[in-house]
């Protein structure tokens, strides 16, 4: 017996979750939030991926990784996230075998909710209607396992379009990162040189000063002599001439 999508979404839903997902899904759609990533982080206009299940008509997922400082802060327990639940259910339900099996089974366990039975009575009344369509233990846990199997290749996809997002957003933001920094590393050398250069010069600045205030020293002696010394011979000679004009 096949199973209608919505049947096989309602076997994956905790019963005391389910009003808790209505209003997941009305807050999404008032809001019209896209929830990004299982981590329950929000998108933003860029850096995304897109996640597909294995089916053509499966609805697609976006990841933001482009802030890690969102990301670290975020819960890692995550959150429910209903685009992914339609899209993993989405893969289970294009992969239903054929005949009865694990899902029959958990869909004519959950239509005995209301029984007030002990779950093991139910399970036992459910493979006692079921089995006369061929359904045994074995079969349940043999296609309950290949459910698990479509479910691990949906998380396989998943991540390998998460790491070349990381790859080609996360990784590429580090390498910039990397690079301005090797950048402020060149140029605080560049500073460094630049500041050793210019205490050299004060240095020498200062030496030239002491040197020339020696000269201007010397300069303004050697000044100081000659006008003393010229002073004394052309006194000599005006006194002199002064003594012969008188004869």
């Amino acid at each position: 017996m096949a199973l209608k999508l919505s049947s096989i979404k309602n076997l994956f839903i905790v019963e005391d979750d389910e009003k808790e997902t209505e209003k997941e899904q009305k807050k999404n759609i008032d809001s019209k939030e896209t929830i990004k990533a299982p981590t329950g982080t929000t998108s933003k206009p860029d850096s995304k991926i897109s996640w597909k299940s294995s089916t053509s008509h499966t609805t697609s997922e976006t990841v933001d990784t482009n802030n890690s400082s969102a990301s670290s802060n975020t819960s890692s327990t995550g959150q429910y996230n209903q685009k992914i639940f339609d899209s993993l259910t989405k893969a289970i339900f294009d992969s239903d075998l054929p005949g009865e099996d694990y899902l029959e089974f958990m869909q004519a366990l959950k239509s005995m909710k209301d029984l007030p039975l002990e779950e093991n009575i139910k399970m036992k009344t459910a493979l006692a209607t079921l089995s006369t369509r061929g359904l045994t233990v074995q079969k349940i846990v043999e296609s309950a396992d290949y459910y698990m199997k479509i479910l691990e290749n949906e998380k396989k996809k998943f991540y390998t379009a998460l790491d070349g997002q990381k790859k080609g957003n996360v990784e590429s933001k580090r390498k910039e990162i990397s690079d301005i920094e090797a950048q402020n590393k060149a140029k605080a050398e560049q500073i460094k040189k630049l500041t050793n250069e210019i205490s050299a010069n004060t240095l020498k600045a200062e030496g030239l000063n002491k040197e020339i205030s020696k000269v201007e020293g010397k300069i303004k002696s050697t000044e100081n002599n000659f006008v003393f010394t010229y002073n004394k011979v052309a006194n000599k000679i005006t006194a002199d001439v002064e003594k012969i004009k008188i004869l």
